[in-house]
């Protein structure tokens, strides 16, 4: 088990960076060090808005700097010899992968192969999307456990109706439904209809501040 301050020294490290190197490639000025430094050390938790500085400056995606167990298995995207499809890294973050097929990907060793014409018709950039795997029951019958998904973390900003990755304060992820209650307020949603068991979740705005959204989920062996 691991922190997030320790990941990013351990990716920092991997790239032979000093901590005032990251700072200046994040575009901190000197006292960016000790933010690192803190960071590193778990004194302080980064905001969303450091921790994709951090990303990017480490070469990392966001969700492997927020999960312990993301590990992403790089492909040489064009290895496979078919241009019509691109690899998209999987994450063992969420789960087991799940078995179903559809016409527009193809299951590889390390990643899924996604149709090129596909996600441009999705809008979506292969260096935003991520696979990973869901875990338990909250999200049936949309989502089963074990069901391999598709995450655009490039879609941060919450949408009414639509379903993603979800990082609370204290670390959990989860993968939910967001709602835009008539309250005007969001509402953290499980599609099961067991409600005694997962019940609607209505945030206050202090509540909703504190959350990050990792990404959207597009994809689940078809469109979301």
């Amino acid at each position: 088990m691991n922190t997030l301050g320790q990941r990013i020294r351990a990716l920092r490290e991997a790239r032979n960076l000093t901590q005032a190197e990251l700072a200046r490639h994040c575009g901190w000025d000197s006292a960016g060090q000790a933010r690192i430094a803190n960071y590193e050390k778990d004194r302080r938790e980064p905001n969303i808005g450091d921790l994709r500085k951090i990303a990017r400056a480490l070469d990392a995606s966001l969700m492997r700097l927020l999960d312990e167990e993301s590990h992403g298995v790089k492909e040489d995207r064009q290895q496979h010899g078919d241009d019509d499809f691109i690899i998209i890294d999987q994450y063992t973050a969420a789960g087991s992968l799940g078995n179903g097929h559809m016409n527009d990907h193809i299951e590889v060793n390390g990643g899924l192969a996604f149709k090129r014409s596909w996600l441009h018709r999705m809008g979506a950039n292969p260096d935003d999307l991520h696979v990973i795997y869901a875990r338990g029951m909250s999200m049936e019958p949309t989502i089963l456990d074990g069901d391999v998904v598709l995450m655009d973390e490039s879609q941060t900003e919450p949408r009414n109706g639509k379903i993603y990755v979800i990082r609370r304060p204290d670390g959990e992820l989860l993968i939910k439904r967001l709602v835009h209650s008539i309250t005007g307020r969001w509402i953290i949603r499980s599609d099961n209809d067991d409600k005694r068991r997962y019940p609607d979740e209505e945030l206050a705005d202090d509540a909703m501040a504190q959350l990050t959204i990792v990404g959207r989920i597009i994809w689940h062996g078809g469109n979301l």
